[in-house]
């Protein structure tokens, strides 16, 4: 008999000023999700947009190797109004775009937007941090320790990918 093997995400909670990464295999014949991969970069704000962005690159670069081939890229949608919080996401998502575009690789999935990540992963549109950090943990069964919010967002990102999907079953 052969085992199937697992379906992978690979989520991003893209900020510029520390954006989280993680990788999360599902078990196709049961539907559970695994952490197979999180982790974040923290750039320095004394540091111009450019160097930021590239710092960003470097390490997504180095996380997306690592961890591929996969089956579904997905990010946390923007919906914010001030246009300097905007410019600042939308520079780090290009950081992120730049390196997957060197492997060839694009997001593959509508942005999820946080209050949607929140109520499929947590229950509700509006949760604290460690309420989304507690659901992850529950949904995954992951034992270990998130470096930043940053890491649980990340994997909840995945999460609920796999959730509205119907590949996670509840």
């Amino acid at each position: 008999m052969t085992k199937r093997k697992p379906y992978r995400i690979l989520a991003f909670d893209i900020s510029l000023s520390s954006p989280g990464v993680a990788v999360v295999d599902i078990d196709v014949a049961n539907g559970k999700p695994k952490v197979i991969g999180v982790g974040h970069v923290k750039t320095l704000t004394s540091d111009s947009y450019a160097i930021r962005t590239k710092h960003i690159e470097s390490y997504m670069h180095l996380f997306i190797r690592k961890h591929a081939p996969y089956d579904a890229i997905v990010r946390e949608g923007l919906n914010h109004k001030i246009p300097d919080i905007q410019y600042a996401i939308f520079s780090a998502w290009n950081a992120v775009d730049r390196a997957l575009k060197d492997f060839g690789l694009t997001v593959t999935a509508k942005p999820i937007g946080q209050s949607s990540v929140k109520k499929l992963v947590v229950g509700k549109g509006k949760a604290e941090k460690s309420e989304v950090a507690d659901a992850v943990r529950k949904w995954t069964g992951y034992k270990g320790d998130f470096d930043s919010d940053d890491c649980s967002d990340a994997v909840a990102i995945a999460v609920a990918y796999g959730i509205q999907e119907k590949l996670i079953k509840e």
